[in-house]
């Protein structure tokens, strides 16, 4: 015969248990309209649309006090910025500045502007923005190649033209309130691709953000190549040059001949 004494230690373990276990954390569940786009001749930009839900901790909460953003970047690579200098009343090349790791493609959109959805540390640490982006070490040169050693606020200028003249291209792209709920838990973004945009494996990762802090995080996969004669022309120009040089003469000749035998025939 089991005791009550023993009886009621193991109730108190059980409600402590019940008390003290963990919450389940909001969660994201998203996805693209699509994964991969082909980029040809007649290319001139497309959209991509993500969608997704949050699933609350609580069953029939509501999420509308929650914060979206989406990030989607693309390939980076090493791009060189020069400043031009008036020289004897000739504009010339000058110093120079290269970041080594410059996204070719950099898409925010969010339900709130970030300056009031985190904090500046938050937004640091988690690398959300531009500005944050980890684009290595920079390093200076003048105009005769020596290396030089610029002061934060002349290499932050550089910084700033290189992200103004993306921006001009439409390839640094920041939309306060292009992320929309659809309900109380669906959310959708259209993110716009131009037709200069690079080639290469893209990644678009959504943070959800409550009180001020990202409780979740989810990426996806995007890749963007070339189709047809353009993908073959692109791999041979950059696998081949010498071989992508003469078929460009070839072709530049029989352009010029077949223009030619057009002209005597009329």
């Amino acid at each position: 015969m089991i005791r009550i004494r023993h009886i009621a230690p193991l109730c108190l373990l059980m409600m402590m248990g019940v008390g003290f276990a963990p919450l389940q954390a909001d969660q994201l569940v998203t996805d693209l309209s699509e994964h991969q786009i082909a980029i040809r001749s007649n290319f001139t930009g497309t959209q991509i649309l993500l969608f997704g839900a949050v699933e609350a901790n609580t069953p029939g909460e509501r999420a509308l006090d929650r914060d979206i953003i989406v990030v989607v970047t693309g390939p980076s690579h090493a791009v060189r910025v020069r400043r031009k200098e008036a020289v004897a009343g000739i504009w010339i090349n000058h110093d120079s500045v290269t970041f080594p790791r410059v996204p070719g493609y950099y898409a925010i959109a969010s339900t709130r502007p970030l300056e009031v959805t985190l904090t500046p540390e938050v937004l640091s640490a988690q690398k959300i923005g531009i500005e944050n982006a980890d684009i290595g070490t920079a390093s200076a040169s003048s105009i005769d190649g020596k290396q030089e050693i610029l002061a934060p606020a002349t290499e932050e200028t550089f910084w700033k033209a290189l992200v103004r003249n993306k921006r001009r291209e439409g390839l640094f792209i920041n939309d306060p309130g292009g992320v929309t709920f659809l309900g109380q838990t669906l959310f959708r973004a259209t993110v716009d691709i131009p037709a200069n945009v690079p080639v290469g494996l893209y990644t678009a990762k959504v943070y959800l953000v409550r009180g001020g802090e990202v409780i979740d995080a989810i990426s996806s996969p995007l890749y963007i190549d070339k189709r047809g004669l353009e993908r073959f022309l692109y791999r041979v120009a950059h696998a081949d040059p010498l071989l992508y040089g003469l078929i460009a003469v070839f072709a530049a000749g029989f352009a010029g001949w077949l223009a030619s035998a057009v002209m005597r025939r009329n």
